[in-house]
């Protein structure tokens, strides 16, 4: 009980009958039959009046019973936010299952589109691969055809130039004068080789002289352009004897046959190279003679010359 005299306990609230209550009758003054029969009335009131509170408070206590408790409340709760949130993820998954298929919809469309492109492509690239294929292979067989063309005509331009100098002789280590002339170095050589050889160079058999251009430092060479092969032939027959002075004899080889020359003298199966007639030559340490062009590759040559030189194998007789 609290100070003011009233209970501690929270008002109910409850959805029972309100008791009904009837509107009080003003006292009068009467005789004692009416003053008995007014309070028949006030008891018959009163009587009515507690078996309604009473029945109101048999509904309120219905209702009492009727009330939820605080765990109860609890799991209404929780059941009512786990259906919402279940609606809620029912409704955002078939969202999401819309969208997911409207999507890969639009991607399997965007992939048909690029496998078509791609294709195309392909196809594109196969008809340029075939095509170039085939140009290229053209291209390579004219470049093959010219290749062999230029070989055999730049042979062609490297013989005729060699004919061209096959009555031309090369005289080394003449020493030069300061008023020499085409007239004093036709004197100087005839008298050389008179001397020297014992060749007797006649004037007409001259048809040019002069110098030539060779390494800094070093004395040019006479270059003779002689009449015909037999002239040539009467000096180049004494080249020991001249060498034998300190003068060289030597043939006037073009730039190709010399550098051919050359590689012969650096491959290590050559042991020696000249130029013969018109022609290279080199000499095989197992001396074998083989004839070169200015295009060989040395190692096959020298092969095919073994392969056709191979004597064929006899049988052993029992």
């Amino acid at each position: 009980m609290s100070a003011n005299g009233k209970s501690d306990q929270a008002q109910l609230n409850f959805k029972g009958q309100k008791p009904q209550t009837k509107p009080a009758t003003k006292k009068q003054r009467a005789d004692s039959n009416n003053s008995n029969n007014n309070s028949m009335e006030e008891l018959s009131s009163i009587h009515t009046q507690l078996e309604v509170m009473t029945e109101g408070i048999c509904h309120l206590r219905d209702d009492l019973k009727s009330m939820l408790k605080k765990g109860e409340i609890e799991e209404l709760i929780m059941n009512t936010v786990t259906t919402i949130m279940g609606k809620i993820e029912e409704t955002m998954i078939k969202r999401i299952e819309t969208e997911t298929k409207n999507i890969t919809k639009e991607f399997k469309e965007q992939i048909a589109g690029l496998e078509f492109e791609n294709e195309q492509l392909k196809q594109k690239m196969d008809e340029l691969k075939s095509s170039s294929t085939k140009a290229i292979s053209e291209l390579q067989t004219q470049v093959d055809k010219n290749y062999d063309t230029s070989r055999d005509a730049l042979k062609l331009a490297n013989y005729n130039e060699q004919y061209s100098r096959k009555n031309n002789v090369k005289i080394m280590n003449i020493e030069e004068s300061p008023q020499e002339s085409e007239t004093s170095l036709i004197q100087t050589i005839s008298s050389i080789l008179k001397t020297t050889a014992d060749v007797e160079l006649k004037p007409e058999d001259i048809i040019a002289i002069h110098r030539i251009p060779t390494k800094k430092g070093n004395i040019r060479p006479i270059l003779l352009k002689l009449r015909n092969n037999n002239a040539k032939s009467s000096i180049m027959r004494k080249r020991t004897p001249m060498k034998a002075k300190g003068f060289r004899l030597v043939d006037d080889v073009t730039q190709r046959n010399q550098g051919l020359i050359s590689r012969l003298f650096l491959h290590p199966d050559i042991k020696s190279a000249w130029f013969f007639n018109g022609s290279v030559f080199g000499q095989t340490n197992s001396e074998e003679r083989i004839k070169f062009d200015i295009f060989d590759n040395i190692d096959n040559t020298i092969s095919a010359f073994r392969n056709r030189n191979r004597k064929p194998m006899t049988g052993v007789s029992d």
